[in-house]
């Protein structure tokens, strides 16, 4: 039995177990059928609302993520560097670490409007996880490496765009991968709370107030397959993207001298 075979059998276990509880709570307002959910999808679909609150929840999000990743990979950079640095940014590191991610959103909520909190919530929750992931691609480039940028000495630039990026390449998707699928979830969690107009979060909070729970698992299955989607784009980048071989060079820099 091939394993796609095995995950098709295993959602359809799931299915199964999903009727059979339903049958027996029997009680929609607790757990709807699947055909009804199926049904709130489709009837979600037909409606434009459904694309505009994807679209608005993607643009806070995404600029959360940005700007969490790029703040990240320069502090990472900075700390590798130049590890004095890495004292003053602790502080930083740690509040951003131990802080509860619901205590994240209460509080941006009473300093930011709805949609700015989403982008400031997502920041503060990926900043120290995507660092963490990119220091330590920083920290495991080989000492070979070291040596020969240390004998052949060129520009800093060089070794960063042609050495430790390629290196940092796998750290950049899984906390590329890990980061937008957390994003999502608590950034959909800060638009309930918040209230938000337009958003994911909106619909669902909607839907929980009119005691529609076919849409609140509409919804979700919703958010699933966006997440689905949006990992198998990241693994399909990964694997077609382009970028220059790091053994090349550094080999190439050694024939210039």
């Amino acid at each position: 039995m091939s394993r796609k075979v095995r995950i098709f059998l295993s959602f359809i276990i799931l299915l199964g177990l999903w009727q059979a509880v339903a049958q027996i709570i029997h009680n929609d307002v607790i757990m709807p059928q699947p055909f009804d959910v199926l049904g709130a999808m489709i009837s979600q679909v037909k409606n434009p609302l459904f694309y505009a609150s994807i679209m608005q929840t993607f643009m806070r999000i995404t600029a959360g993520f940005l700007f969490a990743f790029f703040a990240a990979l320069i502090v990472a950079f900075a700390t590798y560097f130049y590890p004095v640095f890495a004292d003053y940014c602790y502080p930083f590191l740690l509040v951003t670490r131990s802080v509860p991610n619901i205590s994240y959103i209460l509080i941006v909520l009473f300093w930011c409007s709805p949609q700015t909190s989403v982008m400031v919530i997502s920041f503060l929750i990926l900043f120290p996880t995507i660092y963490a992931s990119l220091y330590q691609g920083l920290c495991d480039v080989p000492a070979a490496y070291h040596d020969l940028m240390k004998m052949y000495a060129g520009p800093r630039w060089f070794d960063i765009i042609h050495v430790y990026l390629p290196f940092l390449r796998p750290y950049m998707f899984s906390a590329t991968s890990a980061g937008i699928s957390l994003a999502l979830k608590v950034g959909i969690m800060a638009e309930i709370l918040g209230q938000s107009e337009v958003g994911i979060g909106r619909q669902i909070n909607l839907c929980r107030l009119y005691l529609a729970m076919d849409g609140v698992f509409a919804w979700t299955i919703w958010i699933m397959l966006l997440l689905l989607a949006l990992d198998m784009l990241i693994r399909y980048l990964q694997q077609h993207l382009k970028w220059e071989h790091k053994n090349k060079c550094v080999n190439r820099r050694i024939i210039r001298h």
